[in-house]
């Protein structure tokens, strides 16, 4: 089967990965790579032998290639997205799919119009733990889920010094979209209201203009509920620069990840236990490639545009998760008034 021919744009962290795994992965080739700075494309470009382009509509116009992988900044998506949809290629899309509701519809649209896949990378749906948690619940081992709470906290390292664009994003996008998907896709329902408020102060005083903290409730379709956390203010000598756990309760039972352990204590009526998850997550090193839940849904992009599949976590549906933050940042703006989603 002809190799797909994937470009990059964008060459910060997750578009030198996205660039290494089209290398490395069966059936793809990475096509060629772009960045807002052209000496980091030649950088990441070249050490997987691959040309360098010195901008989106140079690399559209001048390389032939099936797909596009989009690795910009939260807030400089829908640009690329739609370029690269109009000159008819796929595009896979890091999360959030856009920071705007007039932005993530327009990329829907376009991709529905020229019958393009539109993936939005979800890859957590995709790493081990999480995908034992999914079959867990749909085997009705604790019953049908009612409440969730899901708690993400970084150090002050994320937005201060790892992303240089803090104060155009924030926490519920560039922290909980993960969590946001997993817990619909246990759920198997989607948002309907959300009530949250904002902590500010803290990276304001180090003249970055976002939020500490949000904290949401998100009530669902089908009548469950879940809170979500997300802050990134811990200290830099805190053991680890992302801490996070997430809890599922059923009516019946309970399902609790610790992430930092990778371990799963899942309880019900007639008794539980304690798994504990090794080998790859993410992105983990494995005899000199990426393995993980990133490069499973490089995969099932590949396998989707082959087979004209629209995939799991499509921006079309996933865009629920979109307008879920959306209303969260709207209802912390005005102080916990409560929003509608969509």
């Amino acid at each position: 089967m002809p190799e797909l021919r994937i470009a990059v744009v964008g060459a910060g962290i997750l578009g030198r990965r996205y660039a290494r795994v089209l290398h490395e992965l069966e059936g793809a080739a990475l096509a060629g790579v772009t960045s807002r700075t052209f000496e980091r494309a030649q950088e990441v470009a070249s050490a997987w032998g691959a040309p360098a382009y010195a901008s989106v509509h140079e690399l559209l116009h001048e390389l032939p290639c099936d797909a596009v992988a989009v690795a910009t900044p939260d807030h400089l998506h829908t640009d690329v997205v739609l370029a690269a949809l109009r000159h008819g290629r796929h595009v896979l899309v890091e999360k959030p799919l856009a920071t705007r509701a007039h932005e993530a519809t327009a990329m829907v649209r376009e991709a529905r119009e020229r019958g393009l896949v539109l993936q939005v990378n979800y890859s957590q749906r995709w790493v081990t733990e999480y995908a034992w948690i999914k079959q867990h619940i749909d085997d009705g081992v604790i019953g049908r889920p009612v409440l969730a709470t899901s708690s993400k906290q970084d150090t002050s390292y994320v937005p201060t010094r790892m992303i240089a664009w803090a104060a155009d994003t924030s926490p519920i996008f560039f922290m909980s979209s993960h969590d946001l998907d997993l817990v619909a896709w246990f759920f198997g329902a989607r948002a309907t209201r959300v009530v949250a408020h904002e902590q500010r102060g803290v990276l304001e005083a180090r003249g970055i203009a976002v939020h500490d903290a949000v904290d949401a409730l998100v009530r669902y379709d089908n009548g469950a509920s879940a809170s979500f956390h997300s802050s990134w203010i811990h200290p830099e000598t805190w053991p680890t620069i992302v801490t996070e756990r997430m809890t599922i309760i059923g009516e019946r039972g309970v399902i609790h990840y610790e992430g930092r352990e990778r371990r799963v204590s899942c309880f019900n009526d007639q008794g539980g236990e304690n798994v504990s998850f090794t080998g790859p997550q993410t992105a983990t090193e494995v005899e000199g490639r990426l393995e993980g839940g990133f490069r499973s849904s490089l995969a099932e992009f590949c396998r989707c545009v082959r087979s004209g599949e629209e995939p799991a976590t499509s921006a079309a549906r996933t865009l629920h998760v979109t307008e879920t933050q959306l209303a969260i940042v709207a209802s912390a703006a005005g102080d916990g008034v409560p929003t509608p989603v969509g």
